[in-house]
């Protein structure tokens, strides 16, 4: 069967294209093969732009960007881990040197009392040594280091472990049961230790403080006001490793209250806001928070103060200045 050109439907001269396999006559074959040399040209040109493609990195700036962004973000982690892994060390380390260096003062005191009444025996070396073996060995394992893995993190991070947040021997429990103790200037005790009265003419520098030592925990104790003078007294707190001194509330290491009021803005709506006699007051030590707390029950008042361990270090007694000669207080709780 003849065929006819596909353009023109013409039957002479028919040529048989090889690619498409479709029939053109002499004219159409010529425009047939004018369009294949133009795709040939596109093609060319195609290829030559995806060859410059090749060179260029457009293509893969966003996947570099997220890469990027992926770096920063690590380092950041890394960094923000590794200053944390560091403060918590510091942290842990301040508290557990001033856990340690208080029991070892409460250690000393126990010591040098014992050497200067020389009464001591096998059996107090002995507790001593024993003792020390027990602050050496949590002083030893008190820190730990702990690497995160996990396996779907390509970095594995790292964090400080206090494996001894808090530690406690039993010969170290501080007593809480107050009694008044040393004094400084002329101070009359009861027999039970538990009244304290200035019994001087003229007021030289009585102080008090208290048999117990404070360095961990929260305590409470509380006073009656036996015997109010014309002055205040001074209720708080100095360090065990500073001698009593008459001018308390001027001495950078004891803390406390000898104004009252306790809250000026207060004082207008409070009947009678000084302290007097029989009047009851709590004075708080929290060994936990660094600070200390009074507060007069009969007005309902209370504040705070914060405690820097450098001017005041643990362990801590309480202290109490009597201004008037005839004042008194008594230790109830």
């Amino acid at each position: 069967m003849k065929q006819n050109c596909i353009k023109c439907k013409n039957f002479d001269q028919i040529f048989i294209c090889d690619g498409c396999q479709q029939s053109f006559c002499n004219e159409h074959i010529n425009e047939h093969h004018e369009e294949l040399s133009r795709q040939m040209n596109d093609i060319n040109k195609d290829y030559h732009h995806f060859k410059e493609d090749l060179n260029n990195q457009e293509i893969i700036q966003s996947y570099l960007s997220r890469i990027d962004l992926w770096e920063r973000e690590s380092i950041k982690k890394i960094q923000e881990t590794t200053e944390k892994a560091r403060n918590d060390l510091l942290k842990m380390f301040d508290r557990m040197k001033n856990q340690l260096k208080s029991t070892c003062d409460k250690i000393n005191y126990d010591i040098q009392s014992k050497q200067e009444s020389k009464n001591y025996s096998e059996i107090n070396l002995n507790k001593w040594i024993e003792q020390l073996e027990q602050l050496r060995h949590i002083y030893k394992t008190s820190f730990q280091d702990d690497i995160i893995d996990d396996k779907q993190l390509s970095i594995r991070l790292i964090k400080i472990i206090d494996k001894n947040q808090s530690f406690s021997i039993e010969e170290f429990h501080t007593n809480t049961h107050e009694k008044f103790k040393k004094t400084a200037g002329e101070i009359t005790l009861s027999q039970d230790h538990l009244t304290a009265t200035c019994s001087g003419k003229n007021w030289n520098g009585s102080n008090i403080s208290g048999n117990s030592l404070y360095s961990f925990g929260i305590h409470s104790i509380r006073f009656r006001i036996t015997k109010q003078g014309k002055n205040n007294p001074f209720f708080g707190i100095t360090s065990f490793a500073k001698e009593l001194n008459p001018w308390n509330r001027k001495t950078p290491f004891a803390y406390g209250w000898w104004k009252f009021p306790l809250n000026t803005n207060e004082e207008e709506n409070i009947k009678n806001p000084t302290i007097q006699t029989d009047d009851e007051v709590t004075l708080t030590l929290d060994c936990i928070n660094s600070q200390i707390q009074f507060e007069h029950h009969r007005t309902k008042q209370s504040v705070y103060q914060s405690i820097e361990h450098e001017q005041c270090p643990f362990p801590w007694k309480i202290a109490i200045v009597l201004y008037s000669p005839g004042d008194a207080v008594s230790i109830i709780s």
